[in-house]
C-alpha cells in the first residue's frame, strides 16, 4: 500500500519545492532583491524644481538617505550598469519575474529613457527609469555619477529637445 502512495508523495514534495522556489527564489535572487521605494515623489519634485530655479539641490528633494547617485544615458546596457554601480539587484517582485526579465531589467532601450539609481551603504535605494516626458531633465555627468555631499546642479534650458521644455542639470563644482 506505501508502495502506491510512493510516486504521488514525490510527486507532491517536488510540486510543493517548485511552488515555494517560484515564490521565494533562491538565496542570491534574494540576497539581489530590493524594496524599490517609490520615484513619483522624487519625480514631480524635481520636475517642479527644474521648472521653476537655476539651481537644484537634489538632497533638498529627496526623502530618503542616500551616498550616490548614478544617471544612465539612452540604450545602456544592464551589464555596464551593475559593473559602473558596483553592485546588481532586481526589483521583481516574483522569482519567475526575475529570471525572465532579470538581464534586461535596467537597461535605457529608448531614445529619451533614462535610469537613475540612488546607493546608500553599497546597497540600492531607488531605481527609476524615466523618460522625459515625466521628468524633463537630462543629468550632464562624469562617469555617469554624483555623490551626496556634492549634489547641487544648474539648471538650463536644453536647445536639443522639444524647444525648451528639457532641462539640463549640470554640476556645480
Amino acid at each position: 500500500m506505501l508502495s502506491k502512495k510512493k510516486p504521488f508523495m514525490i510527486m507532491g514534495a517536488v510540486l510543493i519545492a517548485a511552488i515555494l522556489l517560484s515564490i521565494f527564489g533562491t538565496p542570491k535572487y534574494q540576497s539581489m532583491k530590493i524594496n524599490n521605494i517609490s520615484s513619483k515623489s522624487l519625480q514631480s519634485k524635481l520636475k517642479e524644481a527644474v521648472s521653476t530655479n537655476s539651481e537644484v539641490d537634489i538632497n533638498k528633494l529627496t526623502d530618503f538617505k542616500w551616498d550616490e547617485c548614478y544617471v544612465f544615458t539612452p540604450y545602456y546596457p544592464s551589464k555596464q550598469v551593475y559593473e559602473k554601480t558596483g553592485v546588481e539587484w532586481t526589483s521583481y517582485e516574483t522569482f519567475i519575474g526575475f529570471l525572465m526579465f532579470h538581464s534586461t531589467e535596467n537597461e535605457t532601450v529608448n531614445d529619451d529613457q533614462y535610469l537613475m539609481v540612488f546607493k546608500k551603504d553599497n546597497k540600492v535605494v531607488l531605481a527609476d527609469k524615466y523618460s522625459l516626458n515625466q521628468m524633463p531633465a537630462i543629468f550632464k555627468l562624469e562617469n555617469f555619477k554624483f555623490t551626496s555631499s556634492n549634489a547641487k546642479f544648474t539648471v538650463t534650458t536644453s536647445k536639443q529637445y522639444d524647444g525648451g521644455k528639457v532641462k539640463e542639470l549640470v554640476l556645480k563644482e
